[in-house]
């Protein structure tokens, strides 16, 4: 014997059904019939789509919880247009509760457990979108202390690369579906990119691994390198694409951006030294094509909705698993003006570590999109 302890509130939320694919409305079901689970879904899949969905279906009051503001706004205006929902927030400074509330994780592990108890009893479903930073304690001392009867994780990159992946199925549950790549391609759902490799000529003496901060802050103020950043750049932008430029560094991102606007094009910095308001207004002009090119930090790894976006470029190193996945399914939403999509990857041969980094992103491009790794050859 046991006592179930979950909640369901009997308040009914009154929303639209909501049109989904085959698979999405598998995973929808799925979560009514065990009421707990994760959905894994690359990049475009419509993992978001899948909660509206659930949110439809199982018309409870429900708590979406994500890690950073452009998250939160995406999601609340995700509401808005599908459900004709006003979401609350509780994040940036505001707390305003709804039938929908759409909370920063970061802000809620600052509240006092008997407040945030009684808050999270209001609702009967819980959505973790970026489901893969469960295993961290701020994320799952929350989902942990949530009653909600439904729990619906979504994820493109279920995999970790510290070895707690099995906590994912631990606090969520089992998989309630998973689709891959080559799936949603065959299906028409995705778009498929190419790679293009162009290699640098810089160097550095690296002399090991308390040496990489100063190799990367070398890389960042490599004058000839950036310079071919901001030339492969502009030249995209001028043909017509909307560009997303990513770098590890604030200070990088405003120098290229910067660089770009002195050529004539819009160009904007994305980072966390950007206020909410003109994150958002950043975002949405690029959406409606009004904004040539963003140079966004690891603010752009995760959810960002930017479908006509069909030029990325990998202007800084790295090898992150799941951020290199991300960044591909960047590109492979369709969208009406997008006819190719191309991802820019600027590899430091002459430094072997950087080298190294990029061999390991060469496999992972070769496996997410089904082609030879020797067929992806440095111009």
């Amino acid at each position: 014997m046991f006592d179930d302890a979950r909640v369901l509130p009997s308040e009914q939320l009154q929303v639209p059904d909501v049109a989904l694919r085959d698979y999405q409305a598998r995973a929808v079901d799925a979560l009514a019939k065990v009421t707990q689970g994760t959905v894994i879904l690359p990049c475009g899949g419509g993992k978001t789509r899948v909660a509206l969905g659930a949110i439809a279906r199982l018309k409870t009051p429900t708590l979406v919880l994500v890690h950073t503001l452009d998250l939160a706004e995406q999601w609340r205006s995700e509401l808005r247009t599908q459900l004709q929902l006003e979401a609350g927030l509780v994040g940036a400074g505001e707390v305003s509760a709804a039938q929908v509330t759409v909370a920063l994780i970061q802000a809620l592990a600052h509240w006092p457990r008997a407040e945030l108890k009684a808050f999270l009893a209001g609702f009967g479903l819980l959505i973790l979108d970026e489901a893969h930073h469960v295993a961290a304690n701020t994320f799952h001392a929350i989902v942990d202390l949530c009653p909600a009867r439904y729990r619906l994780g979504l994820t493109a990159t279920p995999e970790r690369e510290d070895g707690l992946t099995p906590l994912l199925e631990l606090f969520l549950g089992n998989r309630l579906l998973l689709v891959t790549h080559d799936e949603l391609v065959a299906a028409g759902v995705l778009t498929v990119p190419s790679i293009r490799i162009i290699t640098t000529d810089f160097n550095h003496r690296y002399r090991g691994a308390e040496d990489y901060p100063q190799l990367l802050n070398a890389v960042a103020n490599d004058a000839p390198r950036n310079g071919a950043i901001v030339d492969a750049v502009v030249a995209e932008a001028r043909a017509g694409h909307t560009c997303l430029v990513l770098s590890g560094r604030v200070e990088h991102c405003e120098f290229l951006a910067e660089a770009v606007r002195a050529s004539g094009l819009s160009a904007a910095a994305l980072t966390g030294a950007v206020d909410r308001s003109r994150r958002k207004a950043l975002l949405d002009d690029a959406r409606a094509g009004d904004l040539q090119v963003l140079v966004a930090t690891s603010l752009a790894d995760e959810g960002l909705d930017l479908p006509r976006l069909s030029r990325v470029f990998l202007a800084f190193p790295g090898r992150s698993r799941g951020r290199t996945i991300q960044r591909l399914g960047r590109l492979m939403r369709p969208h009406p003006s997008k006819q190719t999509a191309v991802l820019f990857d600027f590899v430091d041969k002459r430094v072997r570590i950087l080298s190294r980094h990029h061999l390991e992103r060469r496999k992972l491009y070769s496996e997410v999109l089904g082609i030879p790794a020797s067929a992806l050859r440095a111009q």
